[in-house]
This record gives structure tokens, C-alpha cells and sequence, in this order.
């Protein structure tokens, strides 16, 4: 019976062995594949945002509207994310990376309303002389962007986008 079993072992294991074992050429493709497939590209090098949250809308008068019935500012997120996108040379390498979160405060009525701030929730970015460089350069590119022919039901949007640095955190 134990004869029998390592025979049949033995018929089994041989013939998946010899089908599953590595071939001499794809072993002198191997290192070139597995350098090109190994090396990530520099995506650490790249800021990493997450999806612009509402946080808030608001119309004239005491009625308030729950933060999950909002709308979104579709145009304002994109143009938003962009300039966090193209300011992200704001941080410089050597301070590290980390998380900071970018809060617009937009106001359709007066069509000119805009403030952007970083509040500390959620910000795990130490400097705040660099987060103050990027709050400012992120500011000054949202500051031409045109309010007018956005769709909106609301009249007031506080949107958040949390973006992330390459590098470790210090």
C-alpha cells in the first residue's frame, strides 16, 4: 500500500515539476523583465490627492442642509485639485512628506468670495513655514479661476482635499 502511494506520488510530482519548472530562455529574459517590472516608476515623487469632500453648503436664511445632500462644485474641485497638483514643488525634499489638508470656503453670491486654509486636523505635515508657501501659491492660482459659469444648487461650499507628499514623514 505504501509502495503504491509513492508511486503514484512519484507519477504526479515528476511530470508537475517538469511542466511548472523555469525555462533556460525565459530565466535570460527574467533580469531585464524583472528590472523594468521591479523598478516602480518615481510614483513616491508624486503628490497624491484624495477625492475633494464637501464639508458644507449653505443658502441664505437659518436652514442648513446636511453635508451628504450637497451638491458638488464639479468645475471648483478640478480647478482645485490642479493647483494643488502644480504647486506641489511647494514642498521641498529635504523637509520630508506628509499629509496636508486644503479647505476652500467659496461663495457663489458674491461671485468673488474665496479663501482657502489649512486647517491642523488631519495634517500631519510639521513645517509651517512650507505649509504656508503652499497655502499661499495654492491661493494665488485659485485666485483666477472663474466662479461664473459653475453649476451649483447652493449658494455657499466649504470643499476639502487632503493631499499627500512623497517622502517620510519627520
Amino acid at each position: 500500500m505504501i509502495v503504491a502511494l509513492i508511486l503514484g506520488l512519484v507519477l504526479v510530482a515528476i511530470p508537475l515539476y517538469l511542466w511548472r519548472r523555469p525555462r533556460a530562455e525565459s530565466i535570460a529574459v527574467m533580469p531585464q523583465e524583472a528590472g523594468a517590472i521591479a523598478e516602480p516608476p518615481p510614483a513616491e515623487e508624486k503628490i497624491a490627492l484624495a477625492d475633494p469632500h464637501v464639508l458644507s453648503c449653505h443658502d441664505p436664511g437659518p436652514k442648513r442642509t446636511p453635508s451628504n445632500e450637497c451638491d458638488h462644485p464639479t468645475d471648483f474641485e478640478k480647478a482645485m485639485a490642479k493647483a494643488i497638483e502644480e504647486n506641489a514643488p511647494c514642498v521641498p525634499r529635504d523637509q520630508g512628506g506628509g499629509t496636508i489638508v486644503y479647505v476652500a470656503d467659496v461663495s457663489f453670491k458674491t461671485k468673488k468670495s474665496l479663501t482657502v486654509s489649512t486647517p491642523r486636523e488631519g495634517r500631519t505635515f510639521k513645517n509651517t513655514k512650507v505649509i504656508a508657501g503652499c497655502l499661499m501659491a495654492v491661493k494665488n492660482k485659485l485666485s483666477t479661476f472663474s466662479l461664473e459659469g459653475e453649476q451649483h444648487q447652493h449658494q455657499r461650499y466649504r470643499v476639502s482635499i487632503t493631499a499627500t507628499y512623497p517622502g517620510t514623514v519627520k
